[in-house]
């Protein structure tokens, strides 16, 4: 245990509370007119289905792309998660996509361009050629993408059609997606609180319907996360098995592959293996998804909670009763069900920040390769963002400064947690084995209040854990509580078990009715 940690978690949950008050009035007022509904059914079928029925020429993926232009510039003024779009663009692509159906057979269609004609959007950090990759900081403003990265790029070679890129916080360093260039991106179920971080943007436009699924990443938690908080699927996957190339910030340390995960989200699970082969490319016979699943023969663990720990952030009853209901459903229908036990689960907070800090190349927000000279204060900067004159976030420094205070472990410490970590992924793996699941909070709350994610950072520690290990995780919607926000849970397997998670997603899509759009 980190006493110097534990002590920081327990200032923050205190900090939090105090300036609740604050962070509501701050917050605005709740929005008085109801979230646009969803008029046109061609917005609520899945990536799977859309693309037979473009192949069957039953739909014209030029109506589908203009049906989806229309909703993101209908529900935009509402959620801001729009960085740059290329409608035009994407148009004409869209009638060559009709034009090759007319004049192609089926077959040859299927096994080249599995999903041709279905649009689709690009968290900004993912590299869509053309399009900006300013990661949300005004000294990168203007800079442009010269290629796509390699997850984007399979997409498209599959027939996908990229809308737009979104929104993201300042080089991804937060849980709230708000950079000096954009702006904040606001949570279509309820515009006081956050739409997550830092795949926030593409949370928001899901949920919305103003996408039907997107390219994320995740190096925290930054897919999971906003997927709870916009009540729609998100999958982190096995670490190695989609290619990071292309992603902005990135590192020269061959570690951070294992650390960030690029990865889909979507509202609805049948399409989760799909993109999942798709985005893998060449990687994708790792994960043998086209090995079929039998539920009955997947065996469940649970954990309510990481254990006590005075600095983390309690979990919400409601998330435990959603995860209980999961649970008694596979339990009801003769599932092996058991509470799963891990050695030092409530340290796994100093395991994670060790397994970060041990990279030799942390991307930092004031680092200027065009100009290696230029350099920053980082006391300056924190006073000046503190009273919003700073070219930088006030989030992007707090994330620097944690990521970089080495006085917190002692090298022997670092170790010791380093070891730890390794131990606990080792006695995970044996316990899930290749038939196994671990059913846990993705995050302790439903989506919070705008501002408030500096006294909940220890709430992350459920994803970050993961990231750490390598292990992939599916967050799956399980409802809504009291307050009407969406609530869920993450289903984690062992290294390249993803389709297991896969799997009992869709059995909890069916089951809790997965997405629903915002009222």
């Amino acid at each position: 245990m980190n006493i110097w940690l534990r002590m920081l978690g327990v200032l923050l949950r205190v900090l939090n509370v105090v300036l609740l008050p604050l962070i509501k009035f701050v917050g605005g007022p709740r929005r008085k007119t109801p979230f646009p509904e969803i008029r046109n059914e061609m917005l609520e079928i899945s990536a799977v289905d859309l693309a037979e029925r473009i192949r069957n020429k039953e739909l014209r993926s030029e109506d589908v792309v203009r049906a989806y232009i229309d909703r993101i510039r209908e529900v935009s003024p509402l959620i801001n998660a729009v960085v740059e779009e290329r409608f035009t663009a994407a148009l004409e692509e869209a009638k060559k996509a009709d034009e090759m159906i007319a004049n192609m057979q089926t077959i040859w269609l299927i096994k080249t361009y599995p999903l041709l004609g279905v649009p689709f959007t690009v968290k900004e950090s993912c590299s869509l050629k053309g399009a900006l990759l300013t990661g949300g900081s005004l000294p990168r403003q203007g800079l442009r993408a010269s290629s796509d990265g390699e997850a984007v790029a399979h997409l498209r070679a599959a027939g996908c059609i990229p809308l737009l890129v979104s929104n993201t916080p300042e080089y991804c360093l937060s849980w709230e997606s708000y950079n000096h260039i954009t702006g904040r991106s606001l949570n279509p179920y309820d515009n006081r609180r956050t739409a997550g971080g830092s795949s926030g943007g593409e949370g928001a436009l899901i949920a919305a319907g103003a996408s039907l699924f997107g390219v994320g990443s995740d190096v925290a938690g930054s897919i999971r996360v906003p997927a709870l908080f916009n009540g729609i699927f998100g999958h982190k996957p096995t670490a190695g098995v989609i290619s990071i190339d292309g992603h902005f910030p990135t590192s020269s340390d061959e570690k951070f592959a294992n650390f960030l995960t690029v990865g889909p989200m979507c509202r609805y699970a049948k399409d989760l293996p799909t993109l999942l082969h798709i985005m893998a490319g060449p990687r994708a016979y790792k994960l043998r998804l086209d090995e079929t699943v039998y539920t009955n023969d997947i065996r469940i663990h649970y954990m309510e909670d990481v254990g006590f720990n005075v600095g983390f952030i309690p979990v919400d009853d409601e998330i435990k009763i959603a995860m209980y209901r999961a649970v008694q459903y596979f339990k009801g229908h003769g599932l092996q069900t058991e509470r799963a036990e891990f050695d030092h689960m409530n340290e796994c907070l100093e395991m994670a920040l060790c397994t970060l800090q041990s990279l030799e190349d942390v991307p930092s927000i004031f680092e200027n390769r065009e100009n290696p000279k230029e350099k920053h204060s980082l006391l300056l900067e924190l006073g000046k963002a503190m009273i919003g004159k700073s070219r930088f976030t006030l989030a992007g420094i707090m994330f620097y400064i944690l990521f970089n205070t080495k006085h917190l472990f002692s090298p022997k410490e670092q170790q010791l947690y380093l070891q730890m970590a390794q131990d606990l992924k080792k006695q995970m793996i044996d316990t899930l084995g290749t038939d196994g699941v671990l059913f846990l909070p993705t995050y302790p709350k439903a989506a919070i209040r705008h501002y408030e994610s500096f006294g909940h950072i220890t709430g992350v520690t459920y994803t970050m854990l993961f990231n750490a290990l390598g292990f992939p995780g599916t967050h799956v919607p399980l409802g809504f509580n009291r307050e009407g926000l969406p609530i869920g849970i993450q289903i984690v397997s062992a290294p390249y078990q993803d389709r297991l998670s896969l799997c009992i997603a869709r059995e909890l899509e069916a089951a809790f009715g997965g997405w629903k759009a915002p009222q």
